[in-house]
This record gives structure tokens, sequence and C-alpha cells, in this order.
């Protein structure tokens, strides 16, 4: 009886590790921030659900804003903690938690990951800039939006203060887009098209569109694909 109990005991809390609320401290993903995640369960190497993300100023106690979403999912790195600001184009290493200065103001802002919703089911994300008037990361639904309809979040180039989307169609059809950021929100000013399904078998389109003092100037040009790829 005593080893039928024991039994029934180690069954139950492993199914409540599994399927049981999950709390997690991450302290790395900002310098300026702490966030405490409590998260509806967790299996294997991945969280998914009602998420509730308490944001703290770094190392205070007391969240000064908890977001709460209907949906998170967060991937485990091998210490079974939730991985932070990692973001690959195909590759499995996206975090649920990506800090960084999206609108270019010099403050961190917030990528919360809320599912697999993107281009070829890849990650999505919630958006949220941080305001200094308010004191809170408030949701952008075109930033959002942007980082939910292309493949995986977008990248961030300080250097132009620009935002890159990547997209594709199977293997022959590829876009990339810029953005700059004007008021909070993106406007486009590059898109860059590599095209090996409407021209002829052995040539790929390449499309270059910039906006230039509120035009577009376009320009085409092919290029023999096993040239272009063995270069590119």
């Amino acid at each position: 009886m005593k080893i039928q109990i024991y039994f029934i005991l180690l069954l139950f809390l492993a199914t409540a590790s599994v399927f049981g609320q999950q709390n997690f401290l991450i302290k790395t993903a900002s310098k300026n921030f702490d966030v405490q995640i409590k998260i509806t369960k967790c299996e294997n190497e991945t969280c998914e659900g009602k998420a509730a993300v308490s944001i703290s100023k770094k190392n205070s106690s007391k969240p000064f804003q908890t977001i709460r979403m209907p949906n998170l999912f967060l991937e485990l790195g091998t210490d079974q903690k939730p991985t932070a600001n990692l973001i690959e184009l195909y590759g499995e290493n996206n975090s649920g938690v990506v800090f960084d200065d999206f609108n270019f103001d010099g403050l961190d802002d917030l990528a919360l990951r809320n599912g697999n919703d993107g281009a070829y089911g890849g990650p999505s994300y919630d958006i949220l800039l941080f305001s200094k008037a308010s004191n809170s990361f408030v949701k952008s639904p075109a930033l959002t939006t942007l980082a939910s309809e292309n493949l995986g979040l977008f990248t961030v180039n300080k250097k132009t203060k620009t935002l890159e989307t990547f997209n594709k169609s199977g293997c022959c059809w590829h876009q990339t887009v810029r953005y700059q950021i004007v008021n909070n929100r993106p406007k486009k000013v590059y898109v860059f098209t590599e095209d090996a399904l409407s021209g002829a078998d052995d040539k790929i389109v390449l499309t270059t569109e910039i906006l230039v003092n509120g035009r577009w100037k376009k320009t085409r040009k092919t290029a023999l694909t096993k040239d272009y790829y063995k270069e590119n």
C-alpha cells in the first residue's frame, strides 16, 4: 500500500510540473528591467498559455506594470528557464521575451511572443513601446502587425535607425522590406524582391524599390540563377 501511495504521489508531482502554473524570474534580458512571468503550463522545452508578465525596475521587488497575455509562448534553455533576446530567422531559438529599442528613442521596448502565427507557422509577437509619459509599456498595433505577418520578429538596425522584415514564398521568391519609424509607426522606405518564379527557368528577377522624397523609384534587373545564388 505504501509503495502504491508513493507512486501515486510521484505521478501527481510530475503532472503538476507539466500542467501546473509555472513562475519564472528573468533578470538578464534588460539593463533596466526585471521580468516576472506566471504562465499556465510548461511541457518539455516550451511553455504556452495564459500568462501574467510583471515588469519591475532593475532589482526592485515591486512591479510597476503587469501585462496580461491571452497566450504567451516561451522557449526554455538547457537550464529549463525561458531564453531571452534570442532571434533566428529560420532557427528554433526565438525567445518569448525580447528587449530592444524598436522606435529609436533610447529606451528599452518589449516584444512578447504571442504564439506561432507568423509566416510558415513562425513566431509572432506583441510589440510594446515604453512611454515615459505613462511610465509603462504600451502595445503598438502597427508594430505588432509587422511582427506577426512575416518570418519572425523584424531585425533592428541601430546604425540606420530602421527595422527590416523578411518574407518568402517557397524556395524561389524572397522579399526584404525596410521601415523607418515616424511618430512610433513604421513607414516603408525600401523593398528588395528576389523572384525566380516569374522569369525564365535559368534567371532570377531582382527588383529594388526605394522611397525618395516621397516618391518610389523602382529598378529591375535579371541575373542567371546559378550565378546569383553562388554569389549570395
